[in-house]
């Protein structure tokens, strides 16, 4: 009997302890506050306990940081943003899923980039911003499909389509997860910006985004050819680590799709400011992003992590040194 009633006491313990955590997460105003401004829901107490303590490091990193933006040693800031509630395993895992691109041997389907070499790489402008010329699209948010290879070509040809007509025209990013699976893409656990032009240039072309919406998870593919309103002809890769090549290619094209390694926790929690973390290896990438202009000495890049996520949703980051590996890997299609 008494063996029964030590049993008994050990779990009541248990059971105030855990009451204790899941109060105490309740009762911290700040997590509360965080959770409203991004409605977050977690479906078990454990799910909440992990989130909350995630939250608290990487509170402890942007209050660390921000000390450092006050005295001038860096450039941009931090914030608890949509993703703070994240440990680093969750948000490797969770959002960055950019697949290394296979080139195909012998193959023909691809060229360098008509801009390359000609006389359209000097005389650029200082600062060019796409956004000020009318292209300004709807904050995107990927949620947990790792879908930034569609978002980036499919904006990138919406740049076109605007640079051309004036019109913004939203295109299908779930038709990419979920059609591109045959050229090597993976729907929402990753993929390419290779295998997504090759993919867009064979099909026969890309639908709306209204005609076929995204839903954040991978699905059986509903293309149909005849709702298809923009046809890729052919796609070009710019030089890696040229970021000239960058910046005559968005003067002169439109908004490039680049791959980039967004590891850092400090990209994860950017707030605002030119990002120029030396710590953001050139050596490896797995997010995609879209570079829709630049300053003197930064890119404007949009991203798809919301509107809550850095400057609504765009970061401006420092240009001139592949940071990032922003260089690595620019491509766009032709339409």
């Amino acid at each position: 009997m008494w063996r029964l009633v030590i049993i008994f006491s050990i779990f009541c313990i248990s059971a105030i302890n855990s009451d204790s955590s899941e109060s105490e997460i309740i009762t911290d105003e700040g997590f509360e506050n965080f959770k409203k401004a991004n409605n977050k829901n977690y479906a078990r107490v454990y799910d909440e306990i992990r989130s909350y303590k995630a939250y608290e490091e990487n509170q402890k990193v942007v209050e660390e940081h921000n000390k450092r933006f006050q005295s001038g040693e860096c450039s941009f800031r931090l914030a608890t943003n949509t993703l703070a509630d994240m440990n680093t395993d969750s948000y490797l895992k969770g959002y960055l899923r950019l697949l290394k691109s296979q080139r195909q041997p012998n193959s023909t389907e691809e060229n360098a980039a008509d801009i390359v070499g000609s006389p359209l790489m000097s005389n650029l402008p200082e600062s060019l911003d796409w956004r000020t010329k009318g292209f300004v699209t709807e904050p995107q948010n990927q949620q947990s499909c790792g879908s930034c290879y569609a978002f980036s070509i499919a904006q990138s040809i919406e740049g076109q389509v605007f640079k051309r007509t004036g019109r913004i025209l939203s295109l299908s990013v779930q038709q990419i997860v979920d059609c591109s699976v045959s050229f090597g893409n993976q729907g929402c656990t990753g993929g390419s910006l290779r295998n997504t032009l090759r993919y867009l240039q064979s099909t026969g072309g890309i639908m709306r985004s209204k005609d076929y919406k995204y839903t954040a998870r991978k699905g059986r593919c509903q293309f149909v050819r005849e709702l298809a309103v923009v046809n890729v002809t052919s796609w070009a890769i710019l030089p890696p680590n040229d970021e000239n090549a960058i910046q005559a290619a968005v003067t002169h094209i439109g908004p490039v799709a680049v791959s980039i390694n967004a590891t850092p926790k400090t990209f994860q929690l950017y707030s605002d400011g030119v990002y120029d973390d030396p710590a953001c290896s050139s050596d490896t990438v797995n997010h995609a992003m879209l570079v829709i202009g630049y300053g003197k000495d930064y890119w404007i890049l949009k991203n798809w992590w919301g509107e809550k996520w850095g400057e609504r949703g765009y970061m401006k980051l420092r240009k001139g040194r592949n940071l990032c590996g922003v260089a690595n890997y620019a491509a766009y299609a032709v339409v």
